[in-house]
């Protein structure tokens, strides 16, 4: 059996496309974005309901306070973020997405959801849910732990 007839090849080869495109989309819109800073635009947006400070950014990405002063200040000064003192106390600065922000977080939501309808093409919802039940069979195979799924899958998983 050659490589190019295995399963684990045929994903890399889909990762690799998928990855590829995602990438071009995203310079498209986001232009001179790092990859931290999109994640952080995200969750920014995903918890949009609550006040959300720098502290919380380094515990939730693991990064020191140095690097996450940086990339706030970056993020700032590209009109991504504002930082609001709170009335509490003047120390604290809440951290809140500009317009601008929102509209490429909304595109890059926009492009994931073009992205997994062109994955799903031609398949009818029995197919999809079949496929999603074999994918985490292979990710249960292939994992040791909770730890080894990415927390999105997880996250999906609970729903």
């Amino acid at each position: 059996m050659g490589h190019h007839n295995t399963i684990g090849y045929t994903i890399r080869l889909i990762h690799n496309r998928v990855h590829k495109t995602m990438e071009a989309k995203r310079m498209e819109n986001e232009g001179n974005l790092t990859g931290m800073q999109g994640w952080t635009l995200g969750f920014l947006r995903k918890n949009a309901a609550r006040d959300i400070y720098q502290k919380d950014i380094e515990a939730e990405f693991s990064i020191s306070r140095a690097t996450a002063s940086n990339m706030l200040a970056c993020m700032e000064r590209k009109g991504l973020i504002k930082r609001i003192a709170v009335e509490h106390d003047a120390r604290l600065k809440k951290i809140v997405l500009t317009e601008k922000a929102d509209r490429i977080v909304e595109r890059a939501d926009t492009d994931m959801r073009e992205m997994e309808q062109k994955l799903i093409e031609g398949m009818s919802e029995r197919d999809v849910a079949e496929f999603h039940r074999l994918l985490d069979l292979v990710m249960k195979n292939i994992s040791v732990g909770k730890e080894d799924i990415p927390q999105d899958i997880v996250a999906n998983d609970e729903k």
